[in-house]
Formats: C-alpha cells, sequence, structure tokens
C-alpha cells in the first residue's frame, strides 16, 4: 500500500495567503524526507475552500525542489482549461521532473468555478471528453487536427512530448457510476475522497469499477493493476492519543464541513441550471445529516497511531492501493500537522510495507 500527502492550500479567514502557501509547500518537502510516496496536488478556484489555482505551476516548484517523491495531480479539472497549453504544461512538467508525474483528471462540480470561467456547467462531460482527446493527440501525434462542438484546430504541432510514453498515467476522479464505469472501460484507476459517510461507499465504487473491467473484456491482471493504483483521499490527523486527536482537530474539521457546503451546493439553488437543482438540492439534503459525532464514527481517521493504523488496514481490506493523506484540513496549525505527519509516517506506514 502507497501512501501520499494531499494539498489544497485552503485558507480560512485570517490566514494570510502567503503564510498558507508557504507553509504547505515546507510540508510537500518534509512529505519527501518523511518517505511518503507522492504528494497530491489540486485545482480549486475563488474561494477560500482551496486556493491551489494552478498545480502545474506548484508540481514544477516541487520537482525542482525534490528527488524521489512522484508527484499527482487529483485533479486537474479540464473544463477550464485551453487543451493546447494544458497539453504543453503537462509534458514540460513530465519532463522536469523526469517522469514523476501521475495526471487525475476530472469535470469539475462546482457552481462557483464554472460561473467564474463564464463555462456552463451542464457541459461540462462534453468539454472533458473534447479536451482529452486533444490532450492525448498533443502528446502522442507529430501534429493536432481535431473537429469538435467547442474546440477545432488543424495541423498544430505540439511540443515537448512527455518524459513518460506514450504519456504520464492517467487517472479520473469518479463520483459518479457513469464516471466510474468510463474509467473502467479505459483502464484508468479511479481517484475517490470520503468527505462524509462511511467507507462503504468506497467499495460500492470498487464493486462498480471491477464489475464494468469485466464486461468490458479487461483481464484479471488488467483489473489488479488498476486497483493498485486506485486513490482514496480522506481527512486524517494522528496525536498520541485519541482524545488529544479529537480534541485539536474538531476546529478544523467542522469550518472544512461548512466551506465545503458552501462550495458544493449554490447559494440559490433555483437560480441553476434546472438540470442541474435536483442533484444541488440531494447534496444539500444530504449535508444537513452529517454531525461532528458521525464524522468521527464514519469518515475521518483522528487518533492515536494504533486506532489509526486499524483503520487503514480497513482501507487495505477494500483494495485501495493508495492513501491521499489529507493531513492539512480547514486551518490546522503548521506545528500540529508537521506531528501528524511524522507520526504517520513513523508509527502507522511501516506497518503497511
Amino acid at each position: 500500500m502507497r501512501f501520499g500527502t494531499y494539498y489544497f492550500l485552503q485558507a480560512p479567514p485570517g490566514t494570510s495567503h502567503q503564510d498558507v502557501v508557504q507553509r504547505e509547500f515546507a510540508q510537500i518537502l518534509l512529505s519527501e524526507d518523511l518517505g511518503y510516496d507522492t504528494v497530491w496536488l489540486t485545482e480549486h478556484h475563488f474561494i477560500e475552500y482551496g486556493i491551489s489555482v494552478s498545480p502545474l505551476a506548484l508540481a514544477a516548484a516541487i520537482a525542482g525542489a525534490t528527488k524521489r517523491i512522484a508527484i499527482g495531480l487529483a485533479a486537474v479539472i479540464l473544463p477550464f482549461h485551453e487543451p493546447l497549453r494544458l497539453a504543453e504544461e503537462i509534458a514540460f512538467v513530465d519532463l522536469l521532473s523526469k517522469g514523476r508525474l501521475r495526471v487525475g483528471i476530472g469535470r469539475g462540480n462546482r457552481p462557483i468555478e464554472f460561473a467564474g470561467y463564464r463555462i456552463p456547467q451542464e457541459e461540462n462531460r462534453e468539454r472533458f471528453r473534447e479536451i482529452l482527446e486533444i490532450m492525448v493527440q498533443a502528446w502522442t501525434q507529430e501534429k493536432v487536427s481535431f473537429h469538435g462542438k467547442f474546440f477545432t484546430i488543424t495541423g498544430i504541432p505540439v511540443l515537448p512530448k512527455p518524459y513518460q510514453k506514450p504519456h504520464p498515467p492517467l487517472m479520473l476522479v469518479c463520483v459518479s457510476p457513469e464516471t466510474i464505469q468510463m474509467a473502467a472501460r479505459h483502464k484508468w484507476p479511479m481517484l475517490n475522497s470520503i468527505l462524509f459517510g462511511p467507507v462503504s461507499q468506497i467499495t460500492q465504487s470498487r464493486d462498480i469499477y471491477i464489475t464494468a473491467m469485466r464486461e468490458a473484456g479487461h483481464s484479471e491482471a488488467d483489473v489488479q493493476k488498476a486497483l493498485q493504483s486506485w486513490g482514496v483521499s480522506r481527512h486524517i490527523y494522528v496525536a498520541p492519543t485519541d482524545a488529544q486527536a479529537l480534541r485539536e482537530a474538531e476546529a478544523a474539521e467542522r469550518w472544512y464541513q461548512q466551506s465545503l457546503a458552501r462550495f458544493l451546493v449554490p447559494e440559490n439553488i433555483d437560480a441553476a441550471p434546472p438540470a442541474l437543482q435536483p442533484q444541488f438540492r440531494a447534496i444539500a439534503d444530504r449535508l444537513k445529516t452529517v454531525t461532528w459525532e458521525k464524522l468521527v464514527e464514519e469518515t475521518v481517521l483522528f487518533g492515536s497511531p494504533e486506532h489509526i493504523i486499524d483503520c487503514v488496514y480497513e482501507m487495505k481490506e477494500a483494495g485501495v492501493g493508495e492513501l491521499l493523506c489529507w493531513m492539512n484540513f480547514g486551518g490546522l496549525p503548521h506545528d500540529l500537522v508537521t506531528r501528524s505527519m511524522r507520526l504517520f509516517a513513523e508509527k502507522v506506514m511501516p506497518r503497511f510495507r
């Protein structure tokens, strides 16, 4: 089982954006020193939920400051990007890192981001498919030619080509059964998150994925290879005792849950596109059921190293290939985050290696 640390660059009220960027970059460098396998970067815009607006710029900085650790994007939101420029930048970072880059891709589901980029959210599936096809051409063909609904490109040479051939490994952010099935058909490993609710939600995703891979004619070896790269993110906070961990992490987790609700659901659902209103209402209804007690029972991994080991074993038994340890949620102080990182690396990771 592999372990990575995960970075959103969250900026609760009263925090300095400069401090957020500098301290999380320091945590990224510490991850290599502590023996984590990967650092994972996300992309978000227009809200304090995450100011990681340019994961590729951050990835380039990491590539230049580290030697060993892999760099994962979880994920690049394709509809927000010009496809040729994005393909160039991914190839450039892959070269700079000498092939340490892994590229998670997603359609996006945050209303404010689509509003900010002036892209109708209901177009995200079609834009995703067109941009991905163009990017793969850019990495693998001498020239790109494409004629679609949103993009028309005729005979454009795209340089540089990636370090990894034919291109960096792709992974897909999976929420809906349809997206899980799409990932399975292409043999792309899944990226999942446990933000609220029980671990059973990822075992359900796993079962849908395995069934879809088999129905697509992929071999059992392909299934196992994909699961070995299956990444799941989860809030983790390790302290010397369970009680101390819960006490120290509670305020940050409560802020995070409030921020997540503001990010996932538009302020006025009735003003959203009619096709999207049912899903927004369903998310809003589900979020109303979230309590601190249920989060501790089902969702977050807060506790002593011994407690965390038991919880990680549960994920290992579910088949998770890599745990994306999101340790700096909700503005947790830097010293507490780094202590948690060290405890996890020294007390938990060795039990799974």
